[in-house]
């Protein structure tokens, strides 16, 4: 989005925001630190190459501004965050199959389940405007002093709060081995969001990814095949026999474990939640909303605990983090959810971390460096041992 479209947006949303109807923008100064693409290679192929004046992605800024006439000028530092007009189903994921010559039997976009990855440009604008009046959102999202987008609709771009330190946020994934009281203090932070949107009539989380259900990943078992297939040939240190023989079973035995899922009610799901994502300031704060969806609660417990779990961690402790997260819920006024029910909508969970977002995630370690990669794929074949 060119620089002065947004400067336009930015004065306008400042006026609002900070109650200046008056208020001129002096200047808008910002760059995407070279860092970023040295960290995350990806970026220019997600968001599209960045410019001193056409800006893309995430942009740490500091606006300039006369709060009144006459008065003395004053700064902001924030975060100029302008979400692409093409989603990651039709960009980056579509990019890396054909760079890594991934065989699969129709294009990416084509499946159902990319229908997370798909349309998400609005999205996290929707999170914010929510906030306004859902009560665990504001609680863990920075200040958004407000959007726009350009003239065609197509590129959205929001006005962050510039957050200089945040504790285990971590861009690369490569921190992991969270204390469990700081697990349990993340969970219980989504659990209260998910309490505000528990079962919510799906016309009001129209704008979010939708729900996959049986049908879709059942229909989708091609695509998972065809991920599991590559990423044996590809990483077979990772991938071994036992790993693909178990993966291969969970996609066909699809219609025998999956319907007990489409029993759970959905809920607004961050669907990225780990610790590239959260972090705590010293509470929690939750970053990065571009594929929230609907979906049940435990997906976003299961991505956490895939990505920070400790690999010591015994199996009663990752039954409190469970429980913490079905209490958390309880205590947020969700009615009764019968604790062996939670467990079963876990486990579920659990086997379509494996075979969706783990199989997404070594497609992406096809073309690029993840610090992450082996640890999560082993983490979750943990997982799936001790929940059998």
């Amino acid at each position: 989005m060119r620089r002065e479209l947004i400067a336009r947006r930015l004065e306008g949303a400042l006026r609002q925001s900070l109650d200046r109807p008056a208020l001129r923008l002096i200047e808008l100064q910002g760059e995407r630190p070279a860092a970023d693409e040295l960290r995350e290679p990806w970026i220019p192929i997600k968001y599209g190459p960045a410019g001193a004046d056409d800006w893309f992605g995430v942009v740490p800024a500091v606006a300039r501004f006369e709060p009144f006439p006459g008065a003395a000028t004053e700064s902001l530092r924030l975060i100029v965050k302008v979400n692409p007009p093409a989603a990651l189903a039709r960009t980056l994921i579509p990019w890396i199959i054909e760079q890594g010559k991934i065989a699969l039997d129709r294009p990416y976009w084509e499946y159902r389940t990319a229908a997370e990855m798909d349309h998400t440009g609005p999205r996290e604008q929707h999170v914010y405007a929510m906030a306004e009046r859902v009560p665990a959102l504001h609680r863990v999202l920075p200040r958004c002093f407000g959007g726009g987008t350009d003239a065609t609709g197509d590129q959205q771009v929001l006005f962050l709060e510039f957050l200089p330190e945040v504790a285990r946020l971590d861009a690369t994934g490569d921190a992991a081995n969270w204390p469990p009281e700081a697990i349990d203090a993340a969970i219980r932070a989504a659990a209260e969001w998910h309490a505000a949107f528990w079962a919510a009539d799906p016309a009001s989380l129209v704008w979010a990814g939708p729900r996959p259900t049986t049908a879709d990943m059942v229909a989708d078992a091609p695509l998972w095949r065809g991920l599991l297939d590559d990423a044996r040939a590809r990483f077979p240190d990772m991938v071994g026999e036992r790993v693909w023989r178990r993966r291969h079973a969970l996609i066909d035995t699809l219609p025998e474990w999956h319907p007990a899922k489409d029993q759970f009610p959905a809920t607004l799901a961050h669907n990225d939640f780990n610790q590239r994502n959260v972090g705590f300031r010293p509470e929690v704060v939750v970053l990065d909303w571009e594929i929230a969806q609907r979906n049940i609660a435990q997906r976003d417990l299961v991505e956490m605990l895939t990505f920070v779990l400790p690999n010591s961690a015994p199996r009663s402790q990752i039954d409190r983090h469970v429980e913490a997260h079905r209490a958390a819920l309880l205590e947020a006024g969700v009615a009764a959810i019968d604790r062996d029910h939670w467990v079963e909508g876990f486990r579920c969970e659990l086997k379509v971390e494996a075979i969706n977002r783990i199989g997404l995630q070594l497609v992406f370690a096809a073309q690029f460096p993840l610090a992450y990669i082996a640890r999560i794929n082993g983490t979750i074949e943990r997982l799936l041992d001790l929940y059998r």
